[in-house]
């Protein structure tokens, strides 16, 4: 049954009233040319026309821009004549200038989206002829990443878009090409630079760790049992605990759910028979799920999540526990310490082992953090449910917790909402468009067909009610982000969408019911993605009329999943300058024919305000990143003075080293804020891995790897800085001015969070590659017991301790959890690293970043397979080139690792 909470708004009267009201009491002064696209077929996409993008020169003007080349090839029998065609394309730079610009016109669109068009100058491009375009753009472009992508022709007016598949991205080889500019000092990531990063990171050459066949490949003793690490273990023998015949559960009626699960695990990925019984048998092959209080001190945030895990040859496994979270930790900690060779043993022969070796041990554990999240973009592009369901089985393998889920952007609105069908229909596919009509821009590469890329899609309310419920048997909660004021551009286009529909049919009163514009703004604006038409108005009464109207939804859904919203986040970040100053929705307000500083200033409080109230009437907490929390006053930034610290959450994301913003997240933890830190510099998972033009992925807050994630110190941010975006040398002495937080202050960071934005994710693939084996380091860091090196003051023994730290971690992650993810669940396309490769004393030695992986090469120019040699010793250089790859234990292969003698 749904039960509807008291006090919503439902007329567009009432909210007019309450507007104005709003407004008296707060107490702060009041301060192109196009076609509509058809679905085509995709073979009818071409190849006649050729695309080859070039970057040139990032250092010829200081940081402010680059320059490249677009050429152009016709290979087709047609020829592109001087009128009506066009190219279009996505691009994440702004082009600031072009030649031939007597030819040709290179226009934006909206977003990213450009399109080429010829001049009545234009000659034609015939068969075999080329055209290459200069380019200057803003920035740099160092990551073939960052070309431009999603090129379609339209050949006429009357014609339909046609894809252009034939598109190359030459190879970034030179200093001009790879650096930012004269001041960036990151290195290249060569075969050199990987391989004595390793060595000096981990002093283990993959030489030293190779095993014999029937050997395992490392002990307990030099990794950690489980990861994430436990607060205590007791190992009690060394003999393991042998079960050899079909394993009993037992447990309490309220871990039914629980006790399903592990009996899924065990029988699904390891083939071992499992039967339920009433009571512990206490026998060496049972395993009882008790419930029982946990004795000992443990951490004031851990959300009763502990357990305790009694491994004995006489009585069999226990995990005894408070409540069901704790049990089900206790079962991944469990799994985690059954041998990998059981998971690969029934993975390829489908036949379960002989036995089980279990450590005979007593595990206390509980987690660090309350909250340990990781953060989804599915608006920019989206992921399908099944891959979603993919990612929260392996959060729950690693006991995370919370799965953040970014339902809406500029670039698309993916959740059903009963009575506003244009916001999927409209809002949640992009494809070639005159008027956005039927469908949003490209956005990202998506091309021209609205049904066939990965920039469309969506999930009905029964989906998404199916999502909230499977997450909520992992022990997952699914937090909902609706982004505003700005971020709003898919729900924009869908309600002006609407509008048109409903004013065509004489209802006129009815189409402006959920408007989010003022469709009389001339104010002029650009967001940092490059949209002018992304911010709803917050002078409009109909704009939080739909507002509510998508809380009151996600109540609802929440409610029918039987599933708890602990918190509705709002977004509120990057707000472009220049919003709502024409706006006579919002000038009305002030009596001006243009809008102050100070009163766009106070427009943006008054928003946030009237937001913030409407959650309230849900009985929610407000989530939002960082900007919801802060105001800005007489040229500085403070803490908003009208918000109730314990109502709001902030997520606090940028910090970037040397942008003054590094400390915003203690400054509002030690104002009484909850906090979640999801912090650029170590915690955004879609930039990429290392400095190396082939990487998927950003760095506008430089690369982010394991072990960056690894390196995170919540309590001490500080701690983490090592060098800065530009790979300059950081020391501790530059945060002494900086707010630092207060150490009766900690309860109030919540927790961690890892952000994959999904600019760059088109497949389920490339999802898991950015999110593994990142994701592994972050739960070591959300659940484990602060580390040793971050208490320490010396930046040179902290560093030290945390080398040592990171080798056991990396070798447990390269012997264990790696070659467990083969396996498990179908097995996750997390990314290998390419090896490491450096002629030392002669001869060629190699390694890689987690120890325990293979690594095989050829040396006679052919690429390395599975049935290459494998690298086990330092080798002679026999021949001018050698090729290596890192191999996972299920014969998938990183990227190609080339060292020329």
């Amino acid at each position: 049954m749904n039960i509807r909470p008291n006090g919503i708004i439902k007329s567009l009267k009432q909210y007019e009233y309450i507007l104005k009201v709003l407004f008296l009491l707060f107490p702060i002064s009041l301060l192109s040319l196009s076609i509509s696209a058809k679905t085509i077929n995709l073979k009818e996409s071409t190849h006649d026309i050729a695309i080859h993008w070039q970057v040139l020169d990032n250092l010829q003007d200081d940081a402010n821009s680059f320059t490249a080349q677009l050429k152009i090839t016709n290979h087709g029998s047609q020829s592109l004549a001087n009128n009506n065609w066009r190219i279009y394309f996505n691009f994440v730079r702004e082009i600031l200038a072009y030649t031939p610009n007597n030819m040709l016109t290179i226009e934006h669109v909206n977003g990213d989206l450009f399109y080429i068009e010829p001049k009545a100058s234009f000659k034609g491009l015939h068969n075999g002829e080329s055209l290459t375009i200069n380019l200057t753009a803003q920035y740099w472009a160092i990551s073939k990443s960052d070309a431009p992508a999603g090129f379609y022709l339209v050949p006429s007016k009357d014609r339909q878009p046609i894809p252009i598949n034939n598109v190359v991205i030459a190879d970034h080889l030179s200093d001009k090409q790879t650096k930012r500019f004269n001041g960036d000092n990151w290195l290249v990531d060569t075969a050199a630079v990987r391989f004595d990063r390793n060595r000096a990171l981990l002093a283990v050459d993959t030489a030293v760790v190779a095993h014999k066949p029937g050997q395992q490949k490392y002990s307990n003793e030099n990794s950690p049992f489980v990861i994430p690490s436990p607060v205590e273990v007791n190992k009690n023998s060394n003999q393991p605990l042998v079960i050899n015949q079909p394993i009993t559960i037992a447990f309490n009626d309220e871990f039914s759910s629980e006790a399903q699960y592990l009996k899924n695990m065990l029988n699904e990925e390891l083939g071992w028979a499992v039967n339920f019984t009433k009571y512990c048998g206490y026998t060496t092959f049972s395993i009882c799920l008790i419930k029982e209080r946990i004795s000992g001190k443990r951490s004031a945030q851990n959300n009763n999540d502990g357990y305790e895990l009694a491994v004995n040859k006489l009585y069999g496994i226990n995990i005894y526990a408070e409540n069901a979270g704790g049990v089900y930790y206790g079962i991944q900690t469990l799994l985690g310490l059954i041998p990998v060779e059981n998971y690969s043993n029934y993975a390829l022969n489908s036949k379960r082992s002989e036995q089980l070796l279990i450590p005979v041990l007593h595990i206390k554990d509980y987690p660090r953090f309350q909250y340990r999240g990781v953060h989804l973009d599915i608006a920019r592009n989206f992921s399908s449910l099944a891959t979603v369901k993919r990612l929260i089985d392996v959060l729950a393998l690693y006991k995370l917790n919370k799965l953040h889920l970014h339902l809406s952007d500029d670039e698309g609105w993916r959740l059903a909402i009963p009575g506003l069908p244009e916001l999927t229909d409209v809002g949640g596919r992009r494809g070639h468009t005159l008027n956005e009509a039927k469908h949003l821009v490209p956005s990202f590469g998506s091309g021209p067909f609205p049904d066939n890329n990965s920039g469309s899609g969506f999930y009905t309310r029964a989906e998404f009610i199916e999502l909230l419920r499977y997450a909520q048997r992992h022990h997952i909660t699914v937090i909902p982000e609706i982004d505003f004021p700005g971020h709003a551009r898919a729900a924009i286009k869908s309600m002006e969408a609407r509008y048109a529909r409903l004013k065509s049919e004489g209802l006129e009163e009815q189409a402006a019911r959920f408007l989010l514009s003022d469709l009389q703004d001339e104010s002029v604006y650009k967001s940092v993605q490059g949209w002018h038409d992304n911010v709803v108005n917050p002078c409009l009464s109909s704009t939080y009329l739909f507002i509510n109207k998508i809380l009151a939804e996600l109540h609802w859904m929440y409610q029918e999943a039987n599933v708890e919203a602990p918190v509705i986040h709002l977004g509120g970040d990057e707000v472009p300058e220049g919003v709502w100053r024409k706006s006579p929705a919002c000038t009305s307000l002030f009596g001006t024919e243009t809008l102050s500083d100070q009163q766009v200033e106070s427009l943006k409080r008054q928003f946030v305000y009237n937001v913030h109230q409407m959650v309230q009437v849900y009985r929610k907490q407000t989530g939002g990143w960082e900007e919801l929390a802060f105001i800005k006053e007489n040229g500085s930034v403070i803490i908003n003075p009208t918000i109730e610290p314990n109502t709001m959450r902030p997520y606090v994301w940028n910090n970037v080293w040397g942008w003054g913003t590094e400390d915003y997240g203690y400054r509002l933890a030690n104002a009484g804020f909850p906090v979640v830190l999801a912090n650029a510099t170590n915690l955004y998972f879609d930039l990429a891995y290392q400095k190396d033009p082939d990487e998927l992925g950003y760095y506008w807050a430089g690369f982010v790897n394991t072990r960056t994630v690894f390196e995170f110190a919540p309590f001490d941010i500080f701690k983490s800085a090592w060098q800065d975006r530009m790979g300059n040398p950081l020391n501790d002495n530059q945060w002494e001015d900086s707010t630092h937080l207060q150490v009766d202050k900690r309860s109030n960071i919540l927790g961690i969070q890892g952000q994959l934005w999904s600019e760059n994710i088109k497949s389920a693939e490339q999802l898991e590659y950015l999110a593994l084996p990142k994701l592994i380091a972050l739960a070591e860091r959300a659940w484990s017991k602060q580390p040793v090196w971050a208490n320490e003051v010396d930046r040179e023994k902290r560093f030290l301790k945390l080398n040592q730290h990171w080798q056991k971690f990396a070798v447990r992650v390269g012997s264990y959890e790696l070659p467990r993810l083969d396996r498990w669940n179908g097995g996750y396309h997390y990314r290998l690293p390419l090896p490491g490769a450096k002629l030392v004393g002669g001869k060629i030695h190699a390694n890689t970043a987690f120890p325990g992986l293979t690594v095989r090469y050829t040396v006679d120019g052919s690429e390395p397979s599975i049935n290459s040699k494998k690298y086990q010793h330092p080798l002679d250089p026999v021949s001018n080139q050698i090729k290596l790859k890192t191999f996972s234990s299920n014969g998938r292969s990183s990227r190609t690792t080339v060292l020329s003698p």
